[in-house]
């Protein structure tokens, strides 16, 4: 949890409370806390049984920067496409908004450039989707449609389609839940 106006890495201060919390109920951390290898010692070398804290696993320590490392390969913004039968699929992963467009954008013009594009964007993968993103959308289903294209949506998370319906492109964009339908839908000829 950071701050309000403090940067997403920011470390936050411990309230007093929490600082003593922190340190345990024996008060500060004595020298085998403080030294892994007196630590190890002290517990019978753990790190040879197994134990991924005394081996120094940053995430299994609690590190907030290794899990937020982790975290971040989830929320980084990235456009994986692929071919299926005649069809170019975008997925959109990570969190799409004003800074993650810039990243996707690119491949999205890709699959809608040339006469007839057949596209379907997946956005199952995506872990935030915001204005920006349905604008990103716009963009794409304009140029297949300037190309005498087709464009399917694959789409099966609330919040997203929430977004799509207040930007009043559900009906336009009329998202499927799973590839195979939207697979499906465009061999049966559906708009």
């Amino acid at each position: 949890m950071t701050q309000q106006g403090a940067p997403r890495d920011a470390p936050v201060p411990l309230e007093r409370g929490a600082q003593n919390a922190a340190q345990g109920p024996a008060g500060p951390a004595g020298p085998a806390d403080r030294d892994p290898a007196a630590r190890a010692s002290a517990e019978g070398d753990s790190a040879a049984q197994g134990d991924p804290v005394a081996q120094g696993d940053p995430v299994a320590r609690g590190d907030s920067a290794a899990q937020d490392g982790d975290a971040a390969g989830v929320t980084t913004p990235r456009a994986r496409t692929h071919r299926v039968g005649g069809y170019t699929v975008v997925e959109l992963h990570g969190e799409i908004d004003i800074a993650g467009v810039e990243s996707v954008g690119p491949a999205l013009d890709a699959a809608t450039a040339g006469d007839g594009p057949a596209v379907i964007v997946d956005l199952r993968p995506a872990a935030f989707f915001d204005c920006s993103g349905l604008g990103l959308l716009c963009r794409a289903h304009r140029r297949v449609v300037e190309r005498a294209g087709r464009m399917r949506l694959v789409c099966d998370n609330a919040l997203i389609l929430r977004t799509l319906r207040a930007g009043r492109m559900l009906d336009v964009l009329r998202p499927v839940a799973t590839l195979d339908e939207a697979l499906r839908e465009e061999e049966q000829g559906r708009p």
